[in-house]
């Protein structure tokens, strides 16, 4: 059978499928840290499937580039801090140019910043690469995403937020500094997965072309971020 190619991130090793091994897919919400076959998907379409914005999804012009995008925050010991307007400028505005959003969603009914990007792939067989390697990610920092599937699409939304952040600015010793947010762990998981995405399409043969993404998704400062409506 015919191979696909091989595809690393971060020195983990990959798995090679054959091309005719073939994905049905239908959307799924895949929990946070949950190991899934994707070969056997049959669930009803999730919220995010569901609400993901017409004009966020790829075009179709191949000859797109985008910028490299500057090394990752450094992995800090402790409870990570909730992102600034500085960490927006430096990390988060060149992901930007790569089609992620930083918005609220409400998945438990508070409205919580998340960081998210739709990914499409060339074939079923890089779409499973790029879940494994996800995956693989996760439980090597223990840091988990959200991820939703397509049926009938060789695509996959991931959404990432940590459970657990410190306020900007708080108090050490206010019992209410934990909230819910992007952090620093999130932006490095975005860049994780760029790194990856970049790997599968030169494995396709195909250029960096970004999804299209509304303003409001894209805010520049964190109160910008805080008045999203």
């Amino acid at each position: 059978m015919q191979q696909v190619p091989r595809i690393t991130l971060h020195g983990l090793r990959r798995y090679l499928f054959p091309r005719a091994f073939n994905l049905l897919l239908r959307p799924i919400s895949v929990s946070r840290g949950q190991q899934v076959s994707i070969r056997f998907l049959s669930t009803e379409p999730t919220v995010a499937a569901k609400t993901f914005r017409a004009g966020n999804r790829p075009r179709n012009n191949k000859l797109l580039s985008v910028p490299s995008l500057p090394p990752p925050p450094s992995r800090l010991k402790g409870t990570p801090s909730i992102i600034s307007t500085r960490d927006i400028e430096e990390y988060v505005q060149p992901l930007y140019l790569r089609g992620w959003g930083l918005a609220p969603i409400l998945p438990n009914g508070n409205g919580i910043a998340v960081l998210r990007k739709r990914f499409d792939f060339a074939n079923a067989e890089a779409l499973h690469e790029f879940m494994t390697a996800l995956r693989e990610y996760e439980e090597n920092q223990q840091h988990h995403a959200k991820t939703d599937l397509f049926e009938g699409q060789h695509a996959v939304l991931v959404s990432t937020w940590t459970h657990v952040a410190r306020k900007r600015n708080g108090d050490i010793n206010d019992k209410d500094i934990k909230t819910e947010g992007v952090t620093a762990r999130d932006i490095r998981l975005a860049y994780a997965l760029e790194k990856l995405f970049e790997s599968a399409l030169a494995a396709s043969g195909d250029k960096y072309d970004p999804p299209i993404r509304q303003e409001a998704d894209q805010p520049k400062t964190v109160e910008e971020l805080e008045g999203y409506s």
